[in-house]
């Protein structure tokens, strides 16, 4: 896997176990918090930064599929990208046997969601991702970015995160900007400064329940803007995988939106 030079954000090493799923390469047994930076083309720069945070279901890190290609697309749009690996729940080393068991896992993680309406949080990724939105402000002078103009990208379990994080920030941890790709809809309080909102979601996607919409409600009581993409088509982790559904084009939709906040 080509990964860019990891920046550690906790006292630990970076460590994790690299294993190839039938789509991608994913990273799993992640024991400390660490940072992929990719960045602009030198004087192409915006100023600007977002923290990308795959998904996995806390099982792994999702980076072939939503996080350093997704990076690189920001980056040549001249934003200062960063992927976290956070820390997972542990599972088994046996490569073969983790995917094996993989088919089971996601079935009973859409049951606990259908049953509890939301994906149960790993507290581990959570403080990960804080710690990374202060680190990132911290040291914003020395990748060239504003530390007030620092938004959060998450899909699925890092969705989750980004849910969380905005109900219990501080102002040093709150995104200036917050993207939730196929992270639930949930209900979610956030606290203030509130972040601009845009969320996208496929229709047919087996962990999405079609009747919660909490969370554009919290937005509109909290007084802040929310753009939504239903698209009919793409199930669950598309990420920049190209099927020929409409959700494809999120990407773009994003870019759009985020260069007018």
């Amino acid at each position: 896997m080509d990964l860019p030079g990891a920046i550690s954000i906790t006292p630990e090493a970076c460590g994790w176990q690299v294993t190839r799923l039938e789509h991608e390469r994913v990273l799993r047994n992640v024991g400390a918090a660490a940072l992929l930076p990719v960045e602009p083309a030198p004087g192409r720069g915006n100023g600007r930064a977002v923290l990308v945070v795959p998904g996995g279901g806390f099982l792994f890190v999702a980076v072939e599929n939503e996080g350093l290609p997704v990076a690189r697309r920001l980056a040549k749009a001249g934003y200062t990208a960063f992927v976290l690996v956070y820390r997972t729940r542990p599972t088994t080393d046996d490569d073969r046997s983790f995917e094996q068991g993989l088919p089971r896992a996601w079935q009973d993680l859409a049951e606990r969601i259908q049953a509890d309406g939301d994906l149960a949080l790993h507290g581990p990724a959570l403080d990960d991702t804080r710690t990374a939105m202060r680190w990132l402000r911290a040291h914003a002078a020395s990748f060239g970015f504003d530390p007030a103009r620092l938004g959060l990208l998450g899909f699925s379990a890092g969705a989750r995160c980004g849910r969380a994080l905005v109900a219990q920030a501080t102002a040093e941890e709150m995104p200036d900007s917050l993207a939730l790709v196929y992270g639930g809809f949930a209900a979610t309080v956030p606290r203030a400064p509130v972040p601009p909102l845009f969320l996208a979601q496929a229709a047919d996607d087996p962990l999405f329940d079609s009747g919660q919409l909490a969370i554009l409600d919290d937005w509109r009581r909290a007084g802040q803007r929310a753009e939504l993409h239903l698209y009919e088509r793409g199930g669950h982790g598309f990420g920049l995988r190209k099927q020929g559904a409409t959700s494809d084009h999120w990407f773009d939709a994003y870019r759009a939106w985020l260069d007018r906040q």
